[in-house]
């Protein structure tokens, strides 16, 4: 097994020459030397540790690679507030755990990051403008941020204008004075407490305190309520206005007309303007108000739902991702029911009843022809609705079954070509297709008879009422205006109806939508915060297996099966085995991808079940066999597990990953493109990105699957090389593989 080279402090370098002249005679035969040389000519004597190395390089002929220096972390003001504020209120106080899976800009939390960060520990917040001498002491801790940027955390009280405070810049504590010309204004405080006790917002002991979060759609809509009812308030007031120009009708016909009042005209038509010209601006506002409104449920929406997919245990994960994918869009549905005008057809429906009650006060018992008409409408667009339901969730089981089969033919496009399948996927496609417009030809038949059975409906009403109205008019009970208002606003009765019937089906998307999406929110999360959580961090890398028995679901096949070993901090172990002996499901059952039906984990004596996902990935680097890039550059795809590392990192684990190796013979470098999933990359060069990807955490526990399993000899060789070089004493690594090459890099076998 290679020798581990570290750089320690030197502090003789002529006693630290000799060793190292000692060590490159004895080892230079092994480790690039000539074997049939006596001794290894020595350059001359380097003054420092640096200078050691590379004497060491060109002496033994094998490069002794100190680490990157690590970037400077940036400080970061918010979550260091975060943090002291989840250590107050006794929550996870790991940056890792509070940032997992958050989208940092520039590696730094927002503030509407800040508060999804708030949401997941159990805390809430309640931003406010207030003077600081103003802030009560039950609205403490809060964060205050001043007007040039200035960020405090306010502890409490400790004088009539003194404040106790942290800064999250340096990290100290200290005090400021709230009637300084600094603090003497109003300034933005966001109070921060626990979740309130009501139901769905707060932890149980029954839960073995689990933090409860809001339900998935009541925090979407969280905050759009009083956006609901101003666009209610608008839609009341435009169904009021719309009782003008009919008013305004009867009075030209009953009064202006006969007396041939043009002044009184004049004062009706400017009154009539001015309604008009509330109406539009009233119609403006809803019509915006409803657009931002549904551009933040939107993104709300959006941000849960795949806040959800993403850190949803993979073994709850439906087995077609296609049917996945379908179920996850269909969150589309759901976003343009709220953002549709569905809301405001229904208060349109509520004021038919205020439009007939306009009409019974005009025309009398004639009223009864439009009110039939509504009930007949009602009733069939009822009746035509529970149809449209069936057919509704129907189309939905259709489109999942279309997007299965188009995600998985094209994710396997060149093994279909191969294989001559594209007659058979064809025929797939055709079939779920005929399915598809079958049913969606029954849903345009549905509406097609609901808007026709209103129309119908709206035309015999106005016969109807022309009918009535003439006896009635005949016999001096009502007067010719009557009838021109009534048969105008005859039709805002109908006219509701008509739109009765795609709401509803509306309404049942919607439905059928929130149901398919609410599956998906039900996943157990692999990430359960509970208030009494602590922390735990890997600090060595023992790893232990107690009686381990797995299953994948779905199955009744055990890969493993009462498995057990133990492996010390810094042990190099090679995992042998026949194809399905479960050594790639090893790696997958450590960083707790998929949970053991029986036994236990143990990593430095501690189940995995007790580390959050975030910091136990974080320690336990996995590299599986057939790694996953993603589209971009082979520079996105290496920091994708740090984003914010530096390019002397970035270089240094490429050369130790073998991606320097190609990298440097491309025209653009770490700029060269790797395609969708990497397929403008060879198998080999593949392996090598993600094992560089891994190293870039330096993780404690390096777990192996096959690492050269797609490299021919010479690659296998430099990676076997690097791999010697750059895997530390205190690292526990474990690889799998069937090839004996690589077992020179490990002690013992499992």
């Amino acid at each position: 097994m290679p020798s581990v080279h570290r750089q320690p402090k030197f502090s003789n370098p002529s006693l630290v020459w000799r060793a190292a002249m000692a060590i490159g005679n004895a080892l230079g035969g092994k480790l690039g030397g000539d074997p049939a040389a006596d001794r290894i000519d020595a350059p001359a004597l380097p003054a420092a540790a640096n200078d050691v190395a590379e004497a060491l390089e060109a002496a033994v002929g094998a490069a002794v690679e100190p680490p990157a220096a690590p970037a400077e972390k940036k400080v970061d003001p918010l979550l260091n507030s975060l943090q002291y504020l989840a250590r107050r209120w006794g929550r996870p106080v790991s940056r890792d755990v509070l940032t997992a899976g958050l989208p940092l800009k520039a590696g730094l939390l927002t503030m509407p990051l800040l508060e999804r960060a708030l949401e997941r520990i159990g805390l809430v917040h309640k931003t406010k403008r207030v003077a600081l001498r103003d802030l009560a002491e039950f609205d403490m801790p809060a964060l205050i941020v001043g007007r040039k940027g200035q960020m405090f955390v306010i502890i409490g009280r400790t004088g009539r204008h003194a404040l106790a405070v942290f800064d999250p810049l340096t990290g100290k504590e200290g005090e400021i004075q709230s009637n300084s010309a600094q603090w003497r204004f109003r300034h933005q405080v966001m109070v921060i407490k626990p979740s309130s006790t009501r139901e769905g917002e707060t932890w149980e002991g029954a839960d073995n305190g689990a933090i409860k979060q809001k339900h998935w759609l009541r925090a979407a809509m969280a905050g759009h309520w009083k956006s609901v009812w101003v666009v209610l308030l608008a839609a009341s007031f435009i169904n009021v206005f719309a009782v003008a120009m009919p008013l305004f009708s009867m009075n030209v016909y009953d009064r202006v007309l006969p007396n041939k009042a043009l002044s009184t005209l004049w004062v009706l038509a400017i009154g009539l303007l001015t309604v008009f010209a509330f109406d539009f601006l009233l119609k403006i506002a809803r019509g915006a108000i409803i657009d931002h409104a549904g551009r933040q449920i939107d993104f709300r929406l959006s941000s849960v739902l795949f806040d959800k997919v993403m850190n949803a245990s993979v073994s709850a994960r439906p087995a077609s991702t296609g049917a996945f994918v379908n179920r996850i869009s269909q969150y589309e549905v759901l976003r343009d029911f709220f953002t549709s005008h569905t809301i405001v057809m229904f208060i349109d429906v509520l004021f038919m009843g205020v439009f007939v009650w306009v009409i019974a006060m005009l025309i009398g018992w004639v009223v009864i022809f439009p009110v039939a008409a509504a009930v007949i409408a009602i009733i069939g667009t009822m009746i035509i609705g529970s149809r449209s339901a069936a057919v509704v969730k129907a189309a939905l089981a259709e489109s999942s079954m279309r997007n299965a089969i188009l995600v998985e033919s094209l994710s396997a496009m060149q093994t279909v070509k191969a294989a001559r399948a594209e007659g058979q996927f064809q025929n797939k496609w055709e079939a779920t297709i005929l399915a598809s417009s079958d049913t969606q030809s029954k849903i345009k038949w549905l509406q097609s008879i609901a808007g026709q059975l209103t129309a119908v409906v709206s035309q015999i009403a106005s016969i109807g009422i022309m009918i009535g109205s003439t006896y009635s008019f005949s016999e001096g009970n009502i007067s010719m205006g009557a009838i021109v208002a009534a048969m105008m606003l005859s039709s805002r009765v109908i006219a509701p109806i008509a739109q009765i019937s795609a709401a509803l089906l509306r309404t049942s998307s919607a439905v059928e939508a929130y149901q398919s999406l609410d599956v998906i929110m039900k996943l157990p999360d692999e990430r359960t915060v509970r208030k009494s959580f602590v922390t735990r961090a890997i600090s060595a890398g023992n790893i232990e297996f107690q009686k381990v028995r797995f299953a994948y679901p779905g199955t009744d096949h055990y890969v493993l099966d009462q498995v057990s070993f133990s492996i010390k901090a810094g042990e190099k172990v090679g995992i042998i085995g026949r194809i399905g002996s479960g050594k790639t499901t090893l790696g997958r059952l450590l960083v707790n991808f998929y949970d053991a039906q029986e036994g236990d984990i143990l990593i430095d004596g501690v189940s995995i079940r007790q580390y959050h996902p975030a910091e136990l990935r974080r320690q336990v680097g996995l590299v599986l066999q057939d790694p996953e890039l993603f589209n971009g550059t082979v520079k996105d795809n290496i920091i994708l597990s740090d984003p914010e590392a530096s390019d002397e990192r970035l270089i240094d684990v490429a050369r130790r990953a073998g991606v320097e190796d190609f990298v440097s013979r491309h025209p653009l470098g770490f700029d060269m493109p790797v395609g969708e999933r990497g397929f403008l990359l060879s198998g080999g060069q593949r392996q090598a990105v993600a094992l560089a990807r891994t190293m870039l955490i330096d993780p404690k526990v390096l777990f192996l699957d096959e690492p050269s399993s797609s490299m021919d000899l010479a690659t296998e060789r430099q990676l076997i090389g690097h791999l010697s070089r750059s895997l530390a004493a205190e690292h526990t690594v474990l690889i799998a593989t069937h090839r004996f090459s690589l077992l020179n890099l490990v002690t013992r076998i499992i």
